[in-house]
């Protein structure tokens, strides 16, 4: 397994790509063979063969009026329904696509609305088994500069409809959570846990004292990668955390796991790296 500075395989760049911006979200459709990217400033989907590299164009780009995408974050696949989930910031929404759609195309599904509670969506992931899907977000406008929260809609739902269920509170250590991953009925989470302050009431964002070398004044309280169990709801702590100044992690975004090896991987955007942490007991 890479590790330290070992170089990519291979990388997909360049004007054919359409990329952007691509520091927000990607997904792998293992049955297809494709890679899907979001594309916040372009407000786009784009999709790959999964043997690409170079300046190599899309093979699909979902994109247009139609869409309502405005600020897509996290896309989730889901295989058993044959459907894609982005959690769209701008909008504050959950967008649902089918997985082989393609050009100026409405969504599906869309929840969202003020029954949802959502503000700032970033994550999301889907339990096709359970007919549930998670999504990361801050708690609404009125709050957005306090805790976010896990929210927890069924698969089906459409529309302004109210989560079944919230996971948030000073017990869960989230104060403001990124993506998230869903498996055997357990919620994996990154919680970046950036806590921004108004600049006449605090100075900015509220440093971190808890983490290697002097505190960084714009960051916020130290983040974690936490697990929770999806029938979770409340104030409810994290049963298994990866925290602290061993772990490195002090703004951790993006999240994939290995269940087979018992492995997460998460991206910290401070560290501007990948770490690998093996926890067979997660899972």
């Amino acid at each position: 397994m890479a590790s330290g500075n070992s170089e990519p395989s291979r990388i997909i760049e360049g004007q054919k790509t359409k990329l952007t911006r691509v520091a927000h979200g990607i997904a792998y459709d293992p049955l297809h063979d494709v890679i899907i990217s979001t594309e916040p400033l372009a407000s786009s989907i784009t999709f790959f063969r999964g043997g690409s590299t170079g300046e190599q164009a899309p093979i699909r780009v979902i994109q247009g009026p139609k869409t309502q995408l405005h600020g897509p974050y996290e896309p989730a696949v889901d295989l058993k329904n044959n459907e894609l989930w982005i959690a769209d910031s701008r909008t504050d929404a959950l967008l649902v696509f089918p997985l082989d759609g393609n050009g100026d195309i409405p969504p599906k599904r869309v929840i969202q609305g003020s029954k949802t509670g959502l503000w700032y969506a970033a994550g999301v992931a889907v339990d096709p088994d359970r007919n549930l899907v998670v999504c990361g977000s801050l708690l609404g406008r009125n709050t957005w500069h306090h805790n976010g929260g896990l929210f927890i809609f069924g698969r089906t739902d459409n529309g302004n409809v109210a989560p079944k269920a919230v996971i948030a509170g000073p017990t869960t250590g989230i104060v403001g959570i990124w993506h998230v991953q869903v498996y055997d009925g357990k919620i994996f989470a990154t919680a970046a846990n950036i806590k921004y302050l108004p600049p006449y009431d605090a100075g900015g964002y509220a440093p971190v004292k808890d983490c290697k070398g002097p505190p960084l004044p714009w960051i916020g309280p130290l983040g974690f990668v936490g697990v929770w169990n999806i029938d979770d709801h409340g104030d409810v702590a994290p049963e298994a955390i990866i925290r602290g100044a061993g772990t490195d992690l002090i703004h951790p975004s993006g999240i994939a796991i290995d269940p087979k090896n018992g492995e997460i991987f998460a991206t910290d955007s401070v560290r501007n790296g990948i770490f690998s942490f093996l926890v067979p007991n997660f899972f």
